[in-house]
């Protein structure tokens, strides 16, 4: 006779399916743990090594502006290296575009923030290989360079540039300046920037530059008037000696005691001499 089987044949123990379900929660949990250590030693290596993303570093080192014949002017440096296949494709007769942008902005409570400034600046580098000379662009200034390491201590360096005038902002006001500089990829020819895309060294940029600024507020004062030179001594030319005069005369014996009476002058010393008794009385010659 045939047995009936009963369901509770094919239930498993309770410890049995305690068991598997413990030995499931630790295999999850240990992948977990896996999973993150995992995660956590990749965003390590990305951290450390500069290399794996982004883009290649310019340094902005310094920022300033001053105000110059109604205008302000921006004052800055950066420091960067070209990396060689930049260095590469520029041999080649690539042309490198940076930018230089710079931005104003001054905060308000009740509203969004005032942006009077947002301006840019492109510097052209290119080689001339007939010349054998790298030349820089900037508006309508060309310089010639016999060396990549001046032209680029040129593009490194920005000064004299006006980035706004005095009636774009308030005197004493304090407002956020941002600059920085950036190798514009839009302006390089199409198979490169599909290549700059994936190549780390095709992506060159700087982080913001921020600094306060304060607008003076004797903007209308005028400006204090320069020292001029001193001026050299002005001496007088020399004169031609002066022939020496004739010594006069010897005076007559008598001149000293007709002239010793003030009252007596010469003409009355003539008279006298010529009305003397002595003439008068000589006789005239020829008469007996």
């Amino acid at each position: 006779m045939v047995s009936t089987l009963r369901l509770s044949a094919f239930r498993a123990p309770a410890d049995q399916a305690h068991t598997v379900a413990g030995a499931w929660c630790s295999d999850t949990a240990t992948l977990l743990r896996r999973a993150c250590a995992a995660l956590v030693l990749l965003l390590a290596c990305l951290v450390l090594w500069p290399g794996a993303v982004g883009a290649q570093v310019i340094e902005a080192t310094e920022a300033r502006i001053e105000y110059q014949d109604n205008g302000f002017e921006l004052t800055a440096s950066f420091d960067f290296d070209l990396p060689p296949p930049l260095e590469d494709a520029l041999n080649k007769g690539i042309s490198l575009y940076f930018t230089v942008e710079f931005q104003l902005s001054r905060p308000r409570w009740y509203w969004f923030d005032e942006k009077p400034v947002n301006t840019s600046r492109t510097i052209r580098l290119s080689y001339q290989p007939l010349t054998r000379q790298y030349r820089v662009s900037t508006g309508g200034l060309q310089l010639p360079f016999p060396r990549l390491k001046s032209a680029l201590q040129f593009i490194q360096r920005v000064h004299g540039w006006r980035v706004f005038d005095r009636n774009a902002v308030k005197p004493g006001e304090s407002y956020h300046a941002e600059v920085r500089m950036k190798l514009d990829l839009s302006q390089l020819p199409k198979p490169f920037q599909i290549n700059a895309v994936n190549t780390r060294e095709w992506n060159l940029a700087s982080d913001w530059r921020r600094f306060i600024y304060t607008v003076p507020t004797d903007l209308n004062a005028p400006p204090p008037p320069a020292p001029s030179p001193p001026s050299p001594p002005v001496t007088a030319p020399a004169l031609p000696a002066s022939p020496a005069m004739p010594a006069s005369p010897p005076m007559p014996a008598s001149a000293p005691s007709a002239s010793a009476d003030p009252r007596i002058g010469p003409f009355v010393q003539t008279v006298s001499t010529a009305l003397s008794p002595a003439t008068l009385v000589q006789s005239v010659p020829g008469q007996p």
